[in-house]
């Protein structure tokens, strides 16, 4: 029955000290919840909110691979209505680059949950940790091993002194039961009576424990023994023993404070931010691609249109040969000519057509997650026309290098990595500081049991009935204190200079690099502005270059209608106009492409074609209605 009553004690424990670990658990989890908030992704898991979750493991979301509704929806007689706004729209749903850009987000928030945890943060993509900080714990401070107040009572030991070093920060708690029947062969029969001692011993303890950022580290254990043996002079038989081991550390120097343990949490929250900007820098350049698709495939339309009228000409030419030798006012040989220029015309739209169908395939791959039957089978008609030519497509250059430094990830990301270095910077110089920590214990010790009382010659003659609850409640009447200080000094500490020194250099280093990209960045701007100006100087040459070849192939043409040209004359003002009007096609092509390098370079191209980054994160699209005051539309 006293056995039953003492399990009974030693689970009632081991059950609190568990939901006192749940509960612990689930505080810790909203600790620092608006600090480490900082990214929008609609993906979120966290840990901690019930006991059996912490074991269980997680499910996470795959990435649909299929296309979306939408690009079915503008297939419209075997053919796929496209416009510009629809393919950013398409983008945004369907391209693998920025679905593979997503998952950035998440495990920037899973790393933030690990350092949560006292783990080491693994950054981001293009993300830089510092070599000189620790490879695992929390910080500076290198939390580690196990607590000594814990152990010693698990074991059954009253000898605890203080609570060590204990991993930051997630609390642990623990059960232990050991059972234990041994006989010893004695030489002597004066101590115990008996010349073979046996025993049956039982020890059970429960423990509980954690660390915090602030270099303290606590535990609390309480233990218990029942033994029987066949000793003669034993005082309980069973003996009951009890003991309670309460230990505190707390770092002073080194390892004190959260700038010092801290430091991969800090980190890892700012890569929240680094994530985000690494993958508004991935859009960026999804959708510059998909705008330079977009226009290359107007462009290459723009050449089948060129090619087909060129064949036009080129067969009204060959008809009007015809009737000429028919009525004996031209030679055969004018004829041969005719439809020799228009053969090649003919391989010349054959050329445009296939460079079309090309184009059309790499934009279906750009907006679809797979090319079905049904998406191969259909031609792409592309609805809008390219960027006519304005006066304010771009900002005057100090407006543009102001707009590039404030807008551009890639500076963005290098002020972020700053920020970290000084963070790491921040634990280093903690870290060169001696060890000093204090310490305090609370470990006082029980024994009970059925006490023997003996007569002179040592027979038990009655007992006296004990058990755990009077083990337990002599612990107050038996106290064992300590409490002290431990000082440790590196005489030379060549590995924390190294450290700091190489943190130092890493800054450095980075300081340098965000120069150079402050200077590409403003070369980039430079050069896009450059393009843009001259790309629109060419239209406008070209334009003037394809009126002045038509007025001549009319010239010619009226006259070779009055018997004053020649076919081959004609056929040279056609080249001349069909050359003219493809070179103002490639101008204008080229001005596209500018205009998406200079929104690229500034990083506006977001913003020039009203995307939102959240549907970016989210694979969904919001149409900006040209209506003022109409709400927007979320196509799915």
């Amino acid at each position: 029955m006293r056995l039953n009553r003492f399990r009974c004690w030693l689970g009632l424990l081991g059950l609190l000290a568990i939901a006192a670990a749940t509960m612990n658990a689930q505080q810790a989890q909203g600790t620092r919840t608006q600090e480490l908030a900082g990214n929008t992704s609609s993906f979120s898991y966290e840990s901690g909110t019930s006991l059996l979750r912490a074991y269980t493991f997680p499910y996470i979301p795959s990435e649909p691979l299929s296309n979306s509704p939408q690009l079915y929806e503008l297939i419209r007689d075997g053919k796929l209505e496209l416009s510009l706004e629809d393919a950013l729209a398409l983008a945004l749903q369907n391209n693998l680059d920025i679905a593979l850009g997503r998952f950035k987000l998440p495990l920037a928030q899973l790393d933030v949950l690990r350092t949560k945890s006292g783990g080491s943060a693994q950054g981001v993509q293009g993300g830089v940790i510092s070599n000189g900080l620790p490879t695992g714990g929390s910080g500076a401070s290198g939390f580690s091993g196990t607590s000594n107040a814990a152990a010693g009572a698990s074991s059954g030991s009253s000898g605890a002194t203080n609570a060590g070093s204990i991993d930051c920060c997630d609390p642990f708690a623990g059960f232990s039961y050991g059972w234990n029947y041994a006989q010893t062969p004695l030489n002597y029969t004066a101590v115990v009576g008996q010349d073979v001692e046996s025993s049956h011993t039982a020890t059970y303890s429960v423990f509980y424990g954690q660390g915090f950022l602030s270099g303290t580290s606590y535990s609390v254990s309480m233990s218990a023994q029942r033994q029987t043996t066949n000793a003669l002079d034993s005082l309980f038989n069973p003996a009951i023993g009890t003991g309670l081991a309460i230990g505190l550390d707390q770092h002073l120097l080194k390892g004190f404070g959260y700038r010092a343990n801290a430091v991969y949490i800090r980190i890892a929250r700012n890569d929240l931010k680094v994530a985000d900007s690494v993958f508004r820098q991935q859009v960026i350049t999804s959708v510059a691609n998909v705008l330079s698709a977009y226009y290359t495939l107007l462009a290459d339309k723009d050449q089948v249109r060129v090619a087909e009228e060129a064949i036009k000409n080129a067969q009204e030419l060959v008809d009007d040969d015809k009737k000429g030798v028919e009525v004996g006012l031209l030679a055969p040989l004018d004829v041969v000519q005719a439809e020799s220029q228009l053969a090649n015309d003919q391989a010349t739209l054959i050329m445009a057509q296939t460079t079309y169908l090309q184009q059309q395939e790499v934009l279906k791959t750009m907006l679809s997650k797979t090319v079905d039957s049904r998406l191969a089978a259909v031609q792409i008609d592309s609805t809008d026309q390219l960027p006519e030519p304005r006066p304010d497509d771009v900002s005057a250059l100090q407006e543009a290098l102001k707009e590039a430094v404030q807008n551009r990830p890639e500076i963005e990301q290098d002020q972020l990595y700053l920020r970290n270095q000084q963070y790491s910077i921040q634990a280093t110089r903690n870290g060169m500081l001696p060890t000093l920590d204090a310490f305090a214990s609370y470990a006082p010790t029980g024994l009970s049991g059925i006490k023997l009382l003996r007569d002179h010659q040592g027979n038990v003659i009655s007992t006296v009935p004990g058990g755990l609850g009077d083990s337990f409640s002599s612990l107050s009447t038996r106290p064992n204190y300590s409490v002290g200080l431990t000082f440790s000094v590196p005489l030379r500490n060549r590995a924390q200079q190294a450290n700091a020194a190489q943190a130092l250099v890493e800054q450095h280093m980075m300081e340098t690099s965000f120069q150079q990209e402050k200077n590409q960045v403003a070369q980039d701007v430079r050069s896009a502005e450059i393009a843009v100006i001259q790309a629109k100087a060419q239209i406008a040459a070209a334009v003037q270059a394809r009126i002045y070849a038509q007025q001549a192939l009319d010239g010619e043409v009226k006259k070779f209608k009055t018997g004053t040209s020649t076919t081959l004359n004609v056929i040279l003002e056609q080249q001349n106009l069909v050359t003219a009007e493809g070179s103002e096609a490639k101008a204008r092509a080229t001005y596209a492409s500018a205009l998406v390098q200079y929104q690229q370079a500034t990083a506006t191209i977001l913003d020039a074609h009203h995307i939102i980054l959240e549907d970016a994160k989210t694979g969904h699209y919001t149409r900006v209605p040209n209506i003022p005051g109409v709400p927007s539309v979320s196509n799915q």
